[in-house]
């Protein structure tokens, strides 16, 4: 018989300690909360738009106060996709900014309310709940605030005795309370579906995502350039129309709401699609045909009609960087993939970045009235081939020069298996051990 050696352990125990208490639950269950904070967000809205046309109202005196406030309305249903009458013209040219700025606020509530849904205080307490229930609380929050949102303003257009809008307002209503649900509720509990998918296909959100995010950039400073270069144009008009301190501030405000529109019809530009800013005119690069335009400022950034010159092409590799991006995330993302697999994804993660950018630029066009300027926004005719076909083949190509280059040698030890995989084979090894006398 062995004996066994003795061992003492000292444990130091503080009898002064006190036990953390436990978060304190939010009073109100998580649908309510998902509820009034959808309910909140829409009036947040409406109070900021309000605001902006109360502010036209009081430099005004021929307006009255209720035109002005129906005019917020109406700017709110215009932010979900419903057309509307504004001066006796039927504008269906979202402002872009309107809706992103909603569903940033409406991220808080939608986090709160998965917490709740959960009992969860942060994302890091994570003990005791599966990916399932997260999953269910995620679809549970984002189903509520979206049914709440497109309810709203479904209802909204019906009282504002316009039967034709209650339609687009639902299923705008829906996809805003939608993306705000899906997105605050995952980032709250930490909720990310990417950890079910195979490996190769993990990597393809993050490359679309910073494609676009790319594309984004070379379109902002393609606008950038415009206003930088015709500048003096720009202020003459503002002068021209000499809007006080007042219209001013409304001029800038507008243009700030249609801010993400202008970016998305320069992404277009810089793609090599081009713009059109009403019937029968077209901005690209290589030729600038456009009429009569409103008197608005930032409009005077276009430049003179005539043929453009061959610098104008170097803006091309905005798509080529964003496909070489992609496929470079793709390849840091799988270090030891074949370079076969990093063309193949980093290509298709281009084409889906592309065909991404189209819809976007496709969601930022619309009519400023009946007439000439019945459509402005992106040649999305063009886009959707140009942009897909530039960004996957700068993917592709990126996917194999980079996969090439980035392999390590055969020697190098093989790639770590999947962790429950790890975890399957060590319990089983250990159960085998224990098994042996």
């Amino acid at each position: 018989m062995t004996d066994r050696p003795t061992r003492h352990r000292t444990v130091a125990v503080d009898v002064d300690a006190v036990p953390p208490s436990p978060p304190k639950a939010f009073p109100l269950p998580w649908y309510a909360v998902a509820i009034l904070a959808t309910v909140a967000v829409v009036a947040a809205g409406w109070l900021l738009l309000t605001g902006a046309t109360t502010l036209g109202w009081l430099t005004s005196p021929d307006v009255d106060l209720d035109a002005s406030l129906f005019l917020a309305t109406d700017f709110l249903l215009l932010a979900h996709g419903v057309p509307v009458m504004v001066g006796g013209q039927l504008v269906t040219l979202v402002p872009l900014g309107l809706p992103l700025a909603l569903v940033v606020l409406a991220l808080p509530g939608a986090g709160l309310a998965a917490r709740q849904a959960t009992g969860a205080a942060a994302p890091a307490d994570d003990t005791g709940r599966t990916r399932l229930d997260r999953e269910r609380a995620v679809l549970r929050v984002a189903g509520t605030t979206a049914a709440t949102q497109g309810v709203l303003i479904a209802g909204l257009a019906l009282v504002l005795d316009s039967p034709s809008g209650v339609l687009p307002g639902l299923l705008g209503g829906l996809v805003l309370g939608a993306v705000s649900g899906l997105w605050g509720a995952s980032r709250a509990i930490g909720f990310d579906p990417r950890h079910a998918w195979p490996g190769w296909l993990r990597s393809v959100p993050s490359a679309l995502g910073y494609a676009v995010l790319v594309c984004l950039m070379g379109g902002t400073a393609a606008l950038a350039t415009a206003l930088i270069v015709h500048r003096d144009r720009i202020t003459f008009i503002h002068e021209a129309l000499d809007p006080g301190v007042a219209g001013t501030i409304l001029l800038v405000f507008v243009q700030l709401l249609y801010l993400p529109n202008l970016i998305l019809w320069a992404t277009s530009w810089a793609l090599g699609a081009g713009v059109t800013l009403g019937d029968d005119s077209l901005l690209s690069m290589s030729v600038t045909d456009v009429g009569f335009l409103p008197s608005v400022p930032v409009l005077g950034a276009v430049g003179e009609p005539g043929l453009g010159g061959g610098a104008m092409f170097w803006w091309l590799a905005v798509g080529i960087v964003a496909g070489t991006v992609a496929s470079l995330v793709v390849v840091l993302a799988r270090p030891r993939a074949r370079f076969d697999e990093t063309a193949l994804v980093g290509g298709l993660s281009g084409v889906g970045a592309g065909l991404l950018i189209t819809l976007l630029c496709s969601l930022a066009g619309g009519a400023l009235g009946q007439g000439r300027l019945n459509q402005l926004g992106a040649t999305t005719d063009q886009l959707i081939i140009v942009a897909p076909v530039l960004l996957g083949l700068s993917g592709l190509v990126g996917g194999v020069v980079l996969g090439l280059v980035r392999r390590p040698p055969s020697t190098e030890p093989a790639e770590s298996p999947d962790p429950a995989e790890s975890t399957e084979a060590g319990d089983s090894a250990e159960f085998a051990e224990a098994g042996q006398p």
